[in-house]
């Protein structure tokens, strides 16, 4: 249960980092080079993320990694 909670985490940081840019799913998803269904299951906490994966989503969003994995 634990690593649901932390994924869900993680999914609420990409949501909001990626409204705050005015994206849609489907524009982070083609930007990132991923399935937009891959992203929905990552922002609803259902997938587990690789470091790679983040770094991805958080160079695209143009943030940092660490604002990601805040309060996790």
């Amino acid at each position: 249960m634990k690593g649901n909670f932390i994924y869900s985490k993680i999914g609420k940081q990409i949501s909001s980092a990626r409204k705050k840019r005015k994206l849609s799913q489907d524009d982070l998803a083609y930007i990132a080079d991923m399935d937009r269904t891959y992203l929905t299951r990552l922002e609803r906490g259902r997938a587990n993320p690789s470091v790679r994966t983040l770094y991805k989503i958080a160079r695209k969003l143009h943030i940092k990694i660490s604002s990601l994995l805040k309060d996790v």
